[in-house]
This record gives structure tokens, sequence and C-alpha cells, in this order.
């Protein structure tokens, strides 16, 4: 495995946190503006960046309180495969997932529930060398969303654990900053291909992911149907707070390596939004009350799942995700359609939650609230088969997409452009 000179990444760190305006302890804002700081470039897979990110997170969790997560080590290193969003190659370059543990209490102790978040994002727009100075603004994916945010939120709720007043029962928990979401779910693949506990004595693993602004005031709460009273639960803990709520845990982020090792899960998601994956996604671009109410949430629902008496047992819902011999990851990644998942459950294609203004799909007509159900001859059914029928297709493609809008199925062609192209 290839590393980085440990000056570096110190050096990173040092100059990240000057960077931010303060020190991450001070709150979630100051947590996120850390992480999005120009220094760490985007925290991209395999970057002196993201291996900077992971040294503060120990260190956060080691100040918070917490115990190390693998024996006496916070950190779990693995071998980097594929390629990175700017296409650089990443084999061989460092992976690393960041663990702490925090030990429960009476007859729950040997049950366990994991919290998580990944803290990886797409890195720089263009390659650059290691050592190459921080970019500019619109040279890197500040990744503020995408998931500075999940980042901040949990570590806020590590502080308010390890300092609550301690219950009679409680289960252990473990806290997971994963690595390498963006490039294929690699952290968490490792975390459970070599976990540093029986994976059979975790009852719930809760992940968030892209919570700093609610779509429409929701929160999308998925998994909910993985085990028995997990609606109930995430029901409750809600207040006046609404939620959409999906049974199936096959929505993509680190939670489904769990899910495929029949562990139950609940992904919190604050929805789609238009700076998704742009150089565009800045911290002063989240809403901090929808932060403050996540936060608030994701308290209420780890305060009843490590009190909760029960058992958790898996429940398969629905089909999982396309396995990856049967062409879900190929194809071609830089063709662009310009639209946005509404992630509401019981819909029958890929409904779309908007277009971006300029795009393909904006430029062909298509609409908030359309249901495509085929494109270029393939059936849509849902995300990940639009996905694969999309990268089926080159930028420059004409397609016809069949959709569904108020009613009639209709019929549009749609120019498919560049990702390269976004503004």
């Amino acid at each position: 495995m290839k590393r980085y000179p440990a000056m570096v990444v110190v050096a990173l760190t040092v100059v990240a946190a000057a960077a931010a305006g303060g020190s991450p302890d001070a709150g979630i804002e100051s947590t996120i503006r850390f992480l999005t700081a120009p220094v760490l470039a985007g925290r991209g897979s395999g970057s002196p960046g993201l291996r900077a990110t992971a040294d503060s997170l120990a260190s956060w969790l080691e100040s918070a309180g917490w115990q190390p997560g693998y024996g006496e080590a916070w950190f779990q290193d693995y071998d980097l495969r594929g390629e990175g969003w700017a296409g650089q190659d990443l084999t061989g370059l460092p992976g690393r997932n960041v663990a702490g543990i925090l030990p429960g209490r009476g007859s729950l102790v040997g049950r366990w529930l994991v919290i998580g978040a990944h803290y990886d994002h797409l890195g720089r727009v263009a390659p650059a060398a290691a050592d190459a100075p921080p970019p500019e603004p619109d040279g890197y994916y500040p990744g503020a969303n995408d998931n500075a945010s999940g980042v901040s939120v949990v570590l806020e709720t590590v502080r308010q654990l390890a300092a609550a007043d301690p219950l009679q029962d409680a289960r252990s928990i473990m806290v997971v900053f994963f690595g390498d979401e963006e490039t294929g779910l690699q952290g968490s693949t490792a975390f459970v291909a070599t976990p540093p506990l029986d994976l059979d004595v975790v009852d719930v693993m809760v992940n968030l992911d892209t919570v700093g602004k609610l779509h429409d005031g929701s929160l999308y709460v998925s998994g909910v149907g993985t085990s028995a009273r997990l609606r109930e639960i995430a029901a409750a803990a809600a207040g006046s707070l609404h939620l959409e709520l999906a049974e199936g845990g096959w929505s993509g982020s680190d939670h489904m390596s769990f899910n495929t090792h029949e562990v139950p899960v609940l992904f919190l998601f604050g929805g789609p939004y238009r700076d998704y994956n742009r150089p565009t996604d800045t911290w002063d671009n989240l809403v901090a009350a929808d932060l403050q109410t996540v936060l608030g949430y994701t308290g209420r629902l780890i305060g009843i799942l490590r009190a909760d008496p029960g058992e958790f047992s898996w429940i398969m819902v629905g089909d999982g995700p396309l396995r990856s011999d049967d062409g879900a990851g190929e194809g071609n990644r830089d063709t662009w359609f310009g639209s946005l998942p509404d992630f509401a459950e019981g819909v029958a294609g890929y409904k779309l939650a908007g277009v971006f203004d300029d795009s393909p799909a904006a430029e062909a007509g298509l609409q908030k609230g359309d249901v495509l159900v085929r494109l270029g001859g393939a059936e849509v059914t849902d995300l990940a088969s639009f996905t694969k029928a999309l990268r089926a297709h080159d930028p420059g493609n004409l397609v016809e997409v069949e959709l569904r809008r108020a009613g009639s199925l209709l019929r549009f062609t749609v120019v498919l452009g560049n990702r390269s192209d976004r503004r």
C-alpha cells in the first residue's frame, strides 16, 4: 500500500483547522467548515487531505471520551481499487475507516448499535499531485452536504452520548466514519469483510448521509422494514418532524453493506438538492435549522434504540442492489441526464424530484413529477435500473424515454450530455 509522508498529513490537518476559522469542537458549522476547507481539497479517495481528515476524526473521538474501535487503534486500513471521480487510478492507494466505541451497560452491554457516516467526497475537479497547493473554490468539490453534514451530526451525537447520564441497561455503540463511499462503498465493504466485532451482535446500523438540507421539510428514513419494529421506533423519535419512510434498505450509501450482511439498517437522508456533486456544495448553502433538526432526531432515535430491550431480527425487503456482474457498475459514467431523483417509496419507475436548468432532461421538456419507465429501450423500475440504462449510452447519443405524467404515457427524445458540461 502506498503511503503519504506523516509530516504532510499533520501539516494539512493544522492548516485546515486554521483555514476553517476555529476548532471543530465549537459545533456543527465549525466542523463542516473544517471538512470543506480548500486545503483538504474535497477529501478525495486516496488523497492526503482525506488521510488528514481521518486523523482529525480520531482525535475528536478521543477528546469526546470514546475508546478506539480496533483494540488500541482508531483505524482500519485497506487497499483502494478502481478510479477516482477525476479519472485517476486509485489502485494501491490507502483507504481508511475511523471507528470508536462507547461501551454499554447492564443486560444489553453485549448488544451493539453502529452509527456511521462517510467522510470522503469527490476531491479535486482535475487530478493533481499529492503535494499540490490548495485548489481555488471552483477547483474542488467541497461536499458540505455530501457528506460533511452527516459527519458533523454524528460527531455532535457522539459528544452528547458520551456526556449523557448512564442508563442502567444500554447497548454498546460503535461509531464508524467510512472512507471511500463515493468510489463504490469501499470503506463499508472493508468494514463488513473484516469487522472489529461479530456482525451477529449488531442489532441496527444507522447511517447518515446528506442531511444538511431537508427536501420539502422532510427527512427520508429508509430501511424501516428491515426489522419488525423499526418503523414504529423511527416514527416515535420524530416529534413534529415529517418523515418519509421507506421499507427497503437498498438506497445507495454505506448501510447497504450491512443490509447485505443481514444487519437491520436505518438510513437518514435529507433528500435531493441542486448542488449535488458540484463545487457549489459549500457550507454556506446548508440550512442550520435543518442540521439541528436532524441532530435532535438522531439523538432521540439512538436513545430509543440503545435502551430498547427487545430483539431486532433482520427481514429481507424487496430486491437487493444490482450485482457487480450484471453491469450496474459498467458503462460510461460521464453520460449526463440532468435529473434529481425523488426517493419517495411506492413508485414503479424513476420519479423526478426536479431537473437541472439547461440540462439534457430540461432541454427535452422533462419536468418535476415525471416518472420514467423506459430509457433507450431498457425498462426503468427504480434509480438503480435508470443508472444502468443511462450508462449504456455515451454523451451525444439520442435516446427515447417513456414516462408517466398526469396519468398519460408520453415519449421524449433526449440528447444526452457530458457531466463536464454541467454549469
